[in-house]
């Protein structure tokens, strides 16, 4: 991927010296195609975006810098969706065909179909980028794929599972468990395969995320975002949010987390030390997804509602860019 990235960027220099020969002044907005500049936390030369188009059945391929859908990849019912560290591979899972299909980034087609059970939604992925946790709920299963034979490594039971995230060291998994009368967070050890510790919660969760030692989540009818502290499995004090919150995850670990509401249509900004709303950024209607760049600079929220991603400074804590995708996107993620 470096190399990608090296040739992309000696193909960009030389098109600016092209136009400063012709007059062109590259630090104009109609320089660059879609009118971003090259400074805007949004600029990423030669990265994709993926996004799950659920209105179109497929996966949508958008072009960072041109702001422009390359192709689409057909999927049925794209849920989850994760990269590798390297970002030579993407997963998806298709919810209607009990699969997790395999995309090759370089070729931008499906290299690999993985049978995991039926309904299979969200997918995390090992920092090391060895292991896929698909949360498979018509199996009642937290379904482990190793990455490099692309097939399935082990399953653990978890009822309902519906979605899940990884601690920073690759050791533990998180799974969400809808099951209704007792929905819970269950805990895998994914070293030692050691038995699943279980965490009550009130109702069902949404997305989780896995940081600085915490584990925030969103929940099915609660309009805030809950703590667990995975030592004690004890909740903390929700914390209000715009209405029906569903992606979080870090725009700074331990300091600031990111959260979307459909209801208000925003990405909201919750201070970590006072446990609080400190900032709302409107993105679009039915905000549904969350991917933060690798310098922490820009997120980037699809908007299910109006078929469209925003780009967030979250710097400055505003919209730089609306980028028109397709039907329904929801999940999202960024080529490393």
């Amino acid at each position: 991927m470096k190399t990608h990235r090296y040739r992309i960027t000696r193909v960009v220099a030389f098109t600016l010296g092209l136009q400063a020969c012709a007059g062109i002044d590259p630090s104009k907005d109609d320089a660059m195609p879609g009118g971003g500049r090259s400074s805007s936390p949004a600029a990423a030369e030669g990265r994709k975006a993926y996004i799950g188009l659920y209105g179109e059945d497929a996966i949508g391929i958008l072009d960072l810098e041109s702001k422009r859908v390359l192709k689409t990849v057909p999927v049925s019912a794209p849920d989850g969706i994760v990269i590798t560290p390297d970002g030579t591979k993407l997963f998806v899972s298709s919810g209607d065909s009990g699969s997790v299909k395999v995309l090759d980034t370089e070729s931008d087609t499906i290299a690999a179909s993985i049978d995991v059970g039926a309904k299979p939604a969200g997918l995390s992925i090992t920092p090391d980028g060895k292991l896929v946790v698909a949360a498979v709920g018509g199996a009642d299963q937290a379904v482990l794929i190793d990455v490099s034979r692309n097939a399935v490594a082990r399953r653990v039971s978890v009822g309902q599972a519906h979605s899940s995230c990884i601690t920073s060291d690759g050791r533990y998994a998180y799974i969400g468990s809808q099951v209704a009368a007792s929905p819970a967070i269950v805990k895998v050890d994914l070293d030692e395969g050691a038995p699943a510790e279980t965490f009550a919660v009130d109702k069902a969760p949404r997305a989780l995320a896995c940081e600085a030692g915490r584990i925030y989540f969103t929940v099915v009818g609660l309009d805030a975002v809950e703590m667990l502290d995975p030592k004690s499995g004890t909740l903390g004090t929700p914390i209000a949010s715009g209405g029906s919150p569903h992606d979080v995850r870090a725009a700074q670990p331990g300091k600031i987390e990111l959260v979307v509401s459909q209801t208000a249509g925003d990405l909201e900004f919750i201070d970590v030390a006072s446990a609080a709303l400190v900032a709302q950024v409107p993105t679009g209607k039915l905000a549904h997804w969350i991917a933060v760049s690798e310098e922490r600079s820009a997120a980037y929220v699809t908007n299910e509602g109006d078929d469209s991603v925003a780009v967030v400074d979250l710097g400055q804590r505003v919209v730089t860019d609306r980028i028109g995708v397709g039907k329904a996107p929801r999940k999202i993620v960024l080529q490393p």
